[in-house]
């Protein structure tokens, strides 16, 4: 049995050669026409053509013997192309030495082939043994049903999340949406609010425009100009005081009627507001089926039901959004019904 130590030796050495580049040795641009190796080139990419056939595997299969066998002849090959790269006029190098060294690379690839042909035979029967290649081929195959169950897991993860994903961007646009359209119903509600602060200090001022009149009216008769002298006079001076009296009193009733309309819209419209916000939770919380919609329905009684103007009275008709409530639960009680 060969030893690891053996078994990689060989394939340094096999590796290497394999390895080398038969364009290194021409050194055309440093040699020139006269000295380089140009016309060995192709017998350089023979002899590594050669032993590229070898795979390196089949050296797990050979004894100690063997290997160094094809280690030797490995590297004797090598050194000929080594000595091709490294050879240098200036340091020696003569005609006759290149013409040598290009007569030995020649001769290498039958020395070799001679050598080495049942190391390739044994490969080339390795690389194509049938129960080799099945065992490879259901070990290729194997690995890919591992992939394709793995990649198979991680896209239904994927899926999963994203399905998760999407189901929030869902609950997230839908409950975006409701405060969206709540803010409209905050908006009014301070619009409301603040005017009927306008009002509320306008009633205010009216009031005790009121007072101050009913308080000078009592002193109206004891200004000279003013004072009655007859009856008739008398008379005159009564019905001016209760005109202008009932005209600063009806002032003070419609400002005071423009105050709690305001108000009372405000407070409507706070509680539209809320109407939609809480609804999802509402409708999320209710259990039974048909539920759903006997929310929406008084949310949206709620919110759609008309408001009075402050300026006629019973403008809100009553009753209807109670009629939508009944309709929709018998509908919920007869499809419960049919599903039984």
């Amino acid at each position: 049995m060969a030893t690891a130590e053996v078994i990689k030796a060989c394939r340094d050495s096999l590796s290497r050669i394999q390895d080398f580049d038969p364009n290194s040795i021409s050194r055309l641009d440093v040699l020139g026409s006269a000295l380089s190796f140009e016309e060995a080139v192709a017998d350089a990419e023979r002899l590594i053509a050669f032993y590229q056939r070898i795979p390196l595997t089949i050296t797990d299969d050979l004894s100690n013997p063997l290997l160094d066998s094809l280690k030797r002849q490995a590297d004797a090959d090598f050194n000929i192309l080594d000595q091709i790269s490294k050879f240098n006029p200036s340091q020696g190098g003569t005609t006759a030495t290149r013409t040598n060294l290009i007569n030995q690379l020649r001769a290498a690839y039958e020395t070799a082939f001679s050598a080495l042909w049942q190391y390739l035979a044994y490969g080339v029967a390795r690389t194509t043994d049938a129960k080799v290649l099945e065992r490879e081929a259901r070990a290729t195959i194997q690995g890919i049903k591992d992939q394709s169950a793995s990649a198979a897991e991680d896209l239904k993860k994927a899926r999963d999340g994203a399905e998760g994903i999407l189901a929030n961007i869902k609950t997230m646009a839908a409950e975006v949406g409701v405060t969206k359209q709540a803010q409209y119903f905050k908006d009014e509600a301070d619009k409301h609010e603040s005017t009927s602060a306008t009002w509320e200090t306008k009633v205010k001022n009216m009031a005790y425009v009121v007072v101050g009149f009913a308080v000078l009216s009592l002193f109206l008769h004891k200004i000279s100009w003013l004072a009655p002298s007859n009856s008739i006079e008398s008379a005159q001076l009564i019905s001016s005081k209760v005109l202008i009296f009932a005209v600063l009193s009806y002032m003070l009733l419609l400002g005071a009627r423009n105050y709690l309309s305001h108000k009372h819209n405000a407070v409507v419209n706070r509680h539209r507001q809320n109407a939609l916000l809480t609804y999802k939770a509402l409708a999320d919380a209710a259990q039974a089926k048909g539920a759903e919609d006997i929310v929406l329905a008084h949310a949206a009684s709620c919110i759609f039901a008309p408001q009075e103007t402050g300026y006629s009275k019973g403008g809100a008709e009553s009753g209807g959004g109670s009629k939508s409530v009944l309709e929709l639960l018998t509908k919920a009680t007869a499809r419960t019904d049919n599903a039984h």
